[in-house]
């Protein structure tokens, strides 16, 4: 197989739509729920830092508070999508008495995922520090879909870690970016290997992670489900608390709609 040959298969591996049903109607659907919501229950839209993309649509609950919190970040490859794309999640959090952040990160080319991942780090921070203003209650999950989940966890890890975190929800997550290397998706973020390992969380000591739930779907691409379990597997080597979960019948798209399954 050429250099070409095996790009071009890695980018096949790692493209959910190519595995997905119906991804567009999946995105719209979301999209218009998402729009449903913010008209019957309008979020605050509160800025993190200075940049356009580097703010969160907080949804608080009808009830007194104060209340625990959801942050999620949206995937979309580190280069598409926006928090809006998230928002229609936070229907079930707050049913349950939880607010929910749908939190933005700026994206590639403008930035590399090191700043992704800090600003991530930095939104956290502020609601972290704006909880008793806010009406939070102080406990605090963060959840991240597809290159979100990677986010998540890797503003967790390292020298400037994100801690007073309870749990980790990652949906579908990519936790090796070393594949993407040279791919079509690699084009606006122009990986270097050095970069590439320093970016995947499977390439990290994970102690010190807070529990995590991994959440795939039936139909997600079998490199994302494998990721996704040697993670696993290496979290319970190291002592992190994790637990798998398989959804059915779903893809990398719909299966943010099959969540409220699981256990708050």
């Amino acid at each position: 197989m050429s250099s070409y040959e095996d790009r071009a298969a890695r980018g096949r591996a790692y493209s959910p739509s190519l595995w997905a049903r119906d991804f567009e109607a999946t995105l719209a659907r979301q999209a218009e729920r998402g729009a449903c919501l913010r008209a019957c229950h309008p979020p605050r839209r509160l800025a993190y830092g200075a940049r356009a993309l580097e703010g969160l649509n907080l949804f608080l609950p009808e009830k007194q508070g104060p209340w625990p919190l959801m942050v999620f970040l949206h995937g979309g490859y580190w280069q598409q999508l926006d928090a809006m794309a998230t928002d229609f999640m936070a229907a079930p959090w707050l049913s349950r008495g939880w607010a929910f952040a749908s939190l933005d990160y700026p994206l590639a080319p403008e930035v590399n995922i090191e700043t992704m991942v800090a600003a991530c780090q930095q939104g956290v921070r502020h609601l972290q520090r704006e909880a008793s203003a806010l009406g939070l209650n102080g406990r605090i999950c963060l959840g991240g879909h597809s290159a979100g989940a990677q986010l998540v966890i890797m503003s967790c890890l390292g020298d400037g870690r994100l801690t007073e975190v309870d749990a980790l929800w990652l949906i579908s997550g990519i936790y090796d970016l070393r594949p993407l290397a040279g791919t079509y998706i690699d084009e606006p973020l122009q990986l270097d290997g050095a970069q590439a390992e320093r970016l995947s969380p499977l390439c990290h000591d994970l102690h010190g992670l807070p529990p995590l739930t991994l959440v795939h779907g039936e139909f997600d691409p079998p490199r994302f489900r494998s990721q996704g379990e040697t993670l696993y597997e290496h979290a319970l080597a190291t002592g992190v608390a994790a637990e798998l979960c398989l959804l059915p019948n779903c893809d990398h798209f719909d299966i943010l709609e099959r969540l409220e399954a699981l256990p708050f």
